[in-house]
């Protein structure tokens, strides 16, 4: 593989055996009779967490911060000393085929990864170890496709569910969205049952998926399914259990050293697997030209109006390296520069002057060849709360809703109006969603599914010809960054189609393999 792997902490002796074959839908696994011991059993599990995340430079990781971010109001693509409009800039301006290739590798390595997922399964199902310890591996196991199942779900819609091993080239048509979520419901539920609490795993094992991060990402399921009353007892429940607390500074979440914190419940362990190592892509790829990065991923300066309008300084500079300020936690860099200049390309070489904060290493502390990698925190406990916000307010629980919200703003010394009710306090949590999560992978996706009053989606309102982030961008802006950089678009977001741009498409590579048995989401 290249680029940056998942970090094992175990001696792969004879491990060759659970890295199985697969075919390029990941449903045709041929498992070696391996699952004899409780050790190899353990082995092959800790192996599958190297498959939620596969290649992080090109594929799964990037997608889904590219289509979570880039493709909302959080972000542009960037760049703009290169020409990346057959991959990147096509999401961002809503003009995405078919045969997008970065679409193509998200839906294809994470069939690659349920497959995996599901040899595993079956092979420690038929194992003669104790029962316990097979229901925990296979707990761990159910999560982790359940992980790969929501980014599917969320990105394409209903898409096939594919929950034991198949034959070579055997396809399977769509199943509903409702179907993918009763079995992630399913899957997590047993999960939770099973899997042991954070605390309870020994230090080497912290990676490892536990009963919290079982019911947040079932919190986070019921959520997207408007299943209001479930995602408020699943999300208390993890809120209660003891396990997690808020970090009292959020600019500790972001210290490169942040591994496995109180906070965290669940994140992808990244290291090097080359020699010399590579860096963590998003560290690379998301940080000035003007210091080693390549400038893709931009903060749009809406993001920012968002954290002035609520005079939230603390996550501004915590989310926003901007041109000319100086680095929250990095003495080294009283004067980030974030337009950059590259020998022989454009200049200014980036979009709007700004990057993300949350994906920057202090100089100080990156190795002398400067190439760094740093975890990936998917689930943490303010996501958690801010689920319980939004799931109580949804139910008119203003009580519940607004304490929730409350513990979030107390962190960064912002007040809480404990007024607010109905349509204002639901707004008012959204708009903390934002604030608290930019940058986390979520935006895009929060967007399409929220809805106004009268049942019409959010981001309708937001991208489109009158959507309001491009009539911000084309008729109101005076940014002095992205204003004198054209050569990205600044009607990003004009060729939304709410028909269409709901979710993107499956992989034209898939409709053919398939013979038609997979369908194509409409518009495409």
């Amino acid at each position: 593989m290249l680029g940056v792997s998942v970090l094992l902490t175990v001696v792969f002796t004879g491990c060759e055996k659970s890295l199985l074959t697969v075919d390029r839908h990941g449903s045709s696994v041929q498992p070696d009779l391996y699952y004899t011991t409780v050790q190899q059993c353990n082995t092959s599990t800790q192996v599958c967490y190297r498959y939620i995340d596969w290649d992080s430079w090109w594929q799964t990781f990037n997608w889904r911060y590219l289509s979570g971010e880039a493709a909302s109001d959080n972000a542009w693509i960037g760049n703009t000393y290169q020409s990346s409009h057959s991959t990147y800039d096509v999401v961002s301006q809503y003009t995405i085929d078919a045969g997008n290739d970065r679409n193509e590798s998200q839906w294809i390595q994470l069939y690659k990864g349920i497959g995996i997922f599901n040899s595993a399964i079956e092979g420690i199902s038929g194992s003669p170890i104790d029962t316990a310890d097979k229901q925990r591996f296979t707990g761990e196991l159910k999560f982790l496709r359940a992980w790969c199942y929501f980014d599917l779900v969320r990105n394409y819609g209903g898409v096939p569910l594919v929950l034991k091993t198949y034959l070579p080239d055997t396809h399977l048509p769509r199943n509903t969205v409702k179907e993918v979520y009763d079995q992630l419901i399913a899957d997590l539920k047993e999960a939770a049952a099973v899997l042991p609490l954070k605390s309870a795993y020994a230090p080497a094992d912290k990676f490892r998926a536990s009963k919290g991060a079982a019911l947040a990402l079932l919190a986070k399921i019921y959520l997207y399914a408007e299943d209001w009353a479930d995602a408020e007892t699943a999300a208390k429940q993890v809120m209660d259990m003891g396990d997690y607390h808020l970090e009292n500074d959020f600019g500790d979440l972001w210290d490169y050293h942040y591994k496995n914190g109180a906070e965290s419940i669940f994140e992808i362990q990244t290291a090097s697997s080359q020699n010399p190592p590579l860096p963590s892509s998003p560290l690379y790829m998301m940080n000035s030209v003007a210091d080693a990065g390549w400038g893709y991923y931009s903060v749009t300066s809406d993001l920012e109006n968002a954290y002035l309008s609520e005079k939230d300084s603390i996550r501004r500079v915590w989310t926003i390296n901007k041109q000319g300020e100086p680095v929250a936690g990095d003495p080294d860099n009283k004067s980030f520069d974030g337009r950059g200049y590259v020998p022989g390309g454009p200049s200014p070489a980036s979009k709007s002057g700004r990057f993300c904060r949350k994906w920057y290493v202090p100089k100080a502390e990156r190795p002398s060849n400067g190439l760094y990698s740093r975890d990936d925190i998917i689930l943490r406990l303010a996501d958690v709360i801010l689920i319980h916000a939004e799931a109580c307010a949804m139910q008119q629980k203003t009580a519940e809703a607004l304490a929730s919200l409350k513990m979030i703003r107390d962190r960064v010394q912002l007040p809480t109006d404990m007024s607010l009710s109905g349509w204002d306090l639901i707004n008012a949590v959204r708009k903390e969603r934002r604030l608290e999560m930019a940058f986390e992978g979520d935006r895009l996706y929060d967007l399409r599914r929220w809805k106004d009053p009268a049942g019409k989606r959010v981001i309708e309102d937001i991208f489109g010809p009158n959507g309001s982030f491009v009539l911000y961008n084309t008729k109101t802006s005076k940014d002095v960054f992205e204003t004198n950089n054209t050569l990205e678009p600044q009607n990003k977001g004009i060729h939304f189609n709410p028909a269409v741009h709901l979710l993107w498409p499956i992989p034209n590579s898939e409709i053919v393999a398939s013979g038609g048995v997979v369908e194509q989401n409409p518009g495409y």
